[in-house]
């Protein structure tokens, strides 16, 4: 038989494996355009890197202040209580993302938050240049 709690400390442990790489202190798209290898840490200390095309194409539609605001990479959040959805709950992150990929009015911004199917929130993150990150929750 299983102890109480058991089930939770086991899921908890293995959300930890899947977050391990997980970037801890973001920085913005402005500052990571001036560095000669933009790359922020990771929860164990490794470097994240960004392919520089993947910034300059989201500098592209953003302006100065937005490019300022916007903290990479985007944190797309997947958790057990939606089956087939992951979401965005920053909006400038949101607003970015919808702008790039030209959206148009799919996936709008309502309630903190942007839905988006789990298998585009894979594929945009597999394709972002580190620009997006998947956690799991």
């Amino acid at each position: 038989m299983v102890s109480p709690g058991a089930i939770d400390r086991w899921i908890s442990l293995e959300l930890g494996r899947l977050n391990a790489g997980l970037v801890v202190e973001r920085k913005s798209l402005a500052q990571l355009r001036r560095e000669t290898r933009p790359a922020c840490r990771t929860r164990e200390g490794d470097e994240h890197a960004f392919d520089p095309a993947a910034l300059e194409r989201l500098a592209r539609v953003l302006t100065d202040a937005e490019a300022g605001a916007l903290r990479l990479p985007i944190t797309v959040l997947v958790t057990g209580d939606l089956t087939d959805s992951a979401y965005i709950s920053e909006e400038p992150a949101a607003r970015a993302l919808r702008t790039v990929e030209g959206f148009g009015p799919a996936f709008p911004y309502r309630g903190g938050r942007m839905y988006l199917p789990h298998s585009l929130a894979v594929d945009l993150v597999r394709r972002s240049g580190g620009t997006l990150q998947l956690v799991f929750g």
